[in-house]
């Protein structure tokens, strides 16, 4: 019987179901309504309006804040490259929520051009003012606070003939063009404060001081600049001298120039007299007060000592050691060595920020010809960051608010569901039984009602 059962089992045919293309309601974009929602919350399309002046031609189909604020949203989905917005533009369910119609992938590069042509540094500022209201308005459902910025560049490698591409520094691909993007990132909470294209030749170093002011004066008026982190390639007297000038804080690290290796020295020798304090199995500290070369200015200097096994295998018990040091300048007096070793080390988020901002909004990818377009989109990419940022911190429940962008979009702004209701009173999106999603949806309706209450109460006080 078994037997006969399995062969006649083996004859059936594969069952394939039929297929229809009907259907313009289901979507994979409607975990987006919540965004939208919440944009509406805080008046974005208003920021827009406010800072944009540039006009299109009278017998244009789309304004200037229109085609921005698409653009946010394709990236914000992840729809981050000029030929992938047609692709959301497809969505009807997504041109349900938005009620109006959506610029073509062409309409928005063709703005990117305009911008860059007809008005470029004032399409900048315009942009990065947008970037500070955004950020402005987030303070003001906050508290004032102190905060310190982390400032970083990173190499960005070009496959084409780019308009102010350069071939400098870059580790991956040795000898090809890159352009250098320097970002600022508030520390803790993530916010991108500002950012610039240069080409790949420019060492952090060029125009850091400016970058530093310009930064400070992007932040909202109830965020305080206590201090900036650094690495090494920031290191130098003048951009010390700059920032006791302004009474800031840093934390930078020390490139190891020849008075550097001799205040490693110096510690090594009077280890006697100064003990190395032991953080860990593998990290001392230590500290020294000296005065950089041909300068009379005492700074405080913290040596730390990496324990490095001889042998490529694992450290054994009475196994030898030898000895890495680099070395952290800091003008925090409050903090001992090991406290301004932890603070550095927070530094290193911004590494894994810059790899988010790489992968999640295609920061990397600077395809326009002209270096202008590149930096504008590239603005405009800062912008639906920090609105992703401030809907993860204000409405994401916890078990989200760490996550990256990626899995942001695959547990929630990328679930498929369907557009339910005919009249707009009785709209509503039927969404996978899922728990987990379930769970998060309501958190982020109460978080979402919680934040219109209290917009409200803003205004009318």
């Amino acid at each position: 019987m078994s037997i006969s059962y399995q062969a006649e089992n083996e004859k059936t045919s594969p069952k394939i179901f039929k297929a229809t293309f009907d259907n313009n309601t289901a979507s994979d974009n409607l975990a987006f309504s919540y965004v939208e929602s919440f944009k509406q919350t805080i008046g974005f399309l208003n920021i827009l309006r406010n800072r944009l002046t540039y006009l299109k031609s009278s017998n244009s189909t789309f304004s200037t804040v229109d085609i921005i604020d698409y653009m946010a949203d394709a990236l914000i989905l992840g729809y981050s490259r000029f030929y992938h917005m047609d692709i959301l533009r497809g969505d009807k369910a997504y041109a349900r929520i938005k009620d109006r119609k959506l610029p073509s992938e062409k309409v928005c590069r063709d703005l990117i051009r305009e911008l860059a042509l007809q008005m470029p540094e004032e399409a900048a500022k315009a942009l990065r003012l947008v970037s500070k209201d955004i950020l402005s308005q987030m303070a003001e459902l906050g508290t004032a606070r102190d905060v310190f910025l982390d400032i970083d560049d990173t190499v960005c490698t070009i496959y084409g003939n780019q308009e102010g591409a350069e071939v400098g520094y870059n580790p991956r691909y040795k000898g090809r063009a890159s352009f250098k993007e320097k970002l600022a990132v508030i520390s803790g909470t993530r916010e991108l404060v500002n950012l610039t294209l240069e080409g790949g030749k420019h060492n952090i170093q060029n125009g850091l001081i400016d970058f530093i002011l310009s930064s400070h004066a992007l932040l909202p008026e109830s965020w305080h600049l206590a201090g900036v982190r650094m690495d090494s390639g920031t290191y130098s007297d003048p951009v010390l001298t700059f920032l006791e000038s302004r009474q800031l804080k840093y934390v930078i690290k020390c490139k190891k120039y020849e008075h550097i290796r001799w205040i490693i020295q110096t510690v090594i020798a009077h280890e006697h007299l100064s003990p190395w304090q032991d953080i860990d199995k593998v990290f001392s500290v230590n500290e020294i007060y000296a005065p950089l070369p041909n300068y009379e200015t005492l700074r405080r200097f913290v040596v730390v000592r990496k324990n490095v096994p001889v042998t490529d295998q694992l450290p054994l018990e009475g196994a030898l050691f030898q000895y890495e040091y680099y070395v952290i300048v800091a003008n925090m007096e409050c903090l001992t060595p090991e406290e301004i070793f932890h603070d550095y080390n927070q530094r290193c988020s911004i590494e894994t920020k810059i790899d988010e901002l790489k992968e999640g909004f295609a920061f990397d990818n600077n395809s326009r010809r002209n270096q202008t377009c590149n930096e504008l989109f590239l603005l405009v990419k800062m912008i639906a960051y920090n609105l992703h940022n401030w809907f993860r911190l204000s409405l994401l429940p916890e078990d989200l608010k760490n996550c990256e962008i990626t899995t942001i979009r695959r547990k929630l702004y990328r679930v498929p569901g369907n557009l339910a209701g005919i009249h707009p009173r009785y709209i509503h999106i039927r969404f996978p039984n899922l728990p987990r999603l379930k769970k998060t949806i309501q958190h982020i309706i109460r978080a979402l009602k919680s934040l219109m209450f209290r917009k409200r109460k803003l205004v009318v006080c």
